[in-house]
């Protein structure tokens, strides 16, 4: 099962003891998988910080697990911010993203020492003001959009759009006309402390060309922006995520064509382009803190969903067609309509016969609920289990209670243990937001 690592666990053992459908996040993947991008950007860039991003994977057993591993953590948001303090993060190591920051957020995470990443000029107002009201001084990053010039690649999320178009497009980011307002006002900020500044291009591309261009324009924005830094020693250049993983079967991802590149590849490519375009810095390159936010990058492989066989159709008149009917949802794995090609692999971890079986993978809601159609399994018996991978990035967040479906819980594989780290949810939990009169 590629690089999940579940070897030394009895997959089915585990289905039986937790109950499925079942969300299977292997911690020794986790812990692999953050070595690899610290030796792979610490080969490159003295001075790395690994950022794992909160929505990702939002399980804070896991967020627990990468704060021992002195992971950082960038957080978009009061559920994320609170989750990462109730995962163990260090305030001093949150990141706090996203936009449309009000008064609540700013002030707790301010008081706490969190730094604020400024979204647009009203975010650099408020945060000075309520800094001032606090009698202390905010650190704060600004996060930018670059533009990418005539850049022609287009998007794998949408590949009939031009990456430049939508770096631009999405609200994300300070838009440049307003950057230079910020500019402008600086000097009325006397509670921010710029410490560095921060971009987020995404999973647009696995082409090392547009990464390159990606952290060349990013460095040549940050060295015009380098005076508001005021003598900071070690400043900060953030360059975000987007990095496709090893398997590279996100849901979300249209284009999935192509070679992945290693993390080696991708960080030479961008190191260099950072290096170079640092040039003119008044800080040597080697004086800069490096950030990345490896969000699928880090996560998507590292998970395994599991779920029961309940059912068996079979249909011999006319066209011959078997359906195994399961116990999860296409709510639950992001899987919806009727899909052209699944990525995502159907294995049964019941059976060590020969896959020489066709079967359509069916859920459990009254939608078509077609997960894998045409799947290669060995003949199956109702109460089989069965696994559905990789599913460790974005889907147990994005699971939905269509059909009042309690969501799936949590399990964590890590260094031979197996334990809870998500219960499942009740039908109790399902209504406990509703109101009769």
């Amino acid at each position: 099962m590629g690089p999940l690592k579940t070897d030394d666990y009895d997959l089915e053992a585990i289905a039986r003891q937790f109950g499925t459908p079942l969300f299977i996040f292997s911690g020794d993947a986790i812990r692999e998988r953050v070595d690899e991008f610290r030796d792979a950007f610490g080969a490159e860039w003295p001075r790395f910080e690994l950022m794992p991003s909160l929505k990702a994977c939002p399980i804070l057993g896991i967020r627990a697990l990468l704060s021992e591993l002195d992971c950082g953590c960038d957080v978009f948001g009061p559920g994320e911010f609170e989750g990462a303090l109730r995962a163990n993060v260090p305030p001093s190591r949150i990141s706090l993203n996203g936009s449309i920051k009000d008064e609540v957020i700013i002030r707790k995470a301010i008081a706490l020492g969190v730094r604020i990443v400024i979204d647009s000029p009203r975010e650099a107002s408020l945060i000075n003001d309520i800094a001032g009201e606090l009698h202390t001084t905010a650190r704060v990053m600004l996060r930018l959009k670059p533009e990418m010039g005539e850049l022609s690649a287009t998007s794998d999320f949408a590949p009939d759009l031009l990456i430049s178009e939508l770096s631009q497009r999405i609200k994300y980011g300070i838009p440049n006309s307003e950057l230079a307002e910020i500019v402008g006002s600086w000097p009325s900020y006397p509670h921010l402390q710029l410490v560095g500044f921060h971009s987020h291009i995404g999973r647009h591309s696995k082409q090392l060309d547009v990464w390159s261009t990606w952290a060349a324009v990013v460095a040549s924005k940050v060295i015009e922006l380098e005076p508001l830094l005021a003598g900071i020693d070690h400043p900060v250049i953030n360059i975000g995520g987007g990095f496709a993983s090893v398997l590279d079967a996100d849901l979300d991802v249209v284009d999935r064509s192509g070679k992945t590149p290693s993390l080696s590849e991708f960080a030479a490519v961008i190191c260099g382009a950072l290096r170079q375009a640092l040039a003119d810095s008044t800080t040597p390159w080697s004086d800069w803190i490096l950030e990345i936010e490896p969000g699928r990058g880090l996560h998507s492989d590292t998970g395994v969903h599991l779920t029961t066989v309940k059912n068996l159709k079979n249909e011999t008149a006319g066209e011959h067609r078997r359906w195994a009917e399961v116990d999860t949802s296409e709510v639950f794995l992001d899987l919806h309509g009727v899909p052209d090609e699944c990525p995502l692999e159907f294995t049964s971890v019941s059976s060590g016969e020969s896959p020489d079986c066709i079967y359509d993978v069916v859920g459990l809601t009254c939608n078509a609920e077609m997960l894998s159609l045409d799947a290669k399994l060995p003949e199956l018996s109702v109460g089989d289990v069965l696994a559905i991978y990789p599913t460790g990035a974005y889907l147990e967040p994005m699971a939905a209670n269509f059909n009042a479906l309690p969501r799936p819980g949590s399990v964590l594989l890590d260094q031979g243990s197996a334990r809870l780290v998500k219960r499942h949810e009740t039908v109790d939990d399902v209504f406990a937001r509703d109101i009769i009169r």
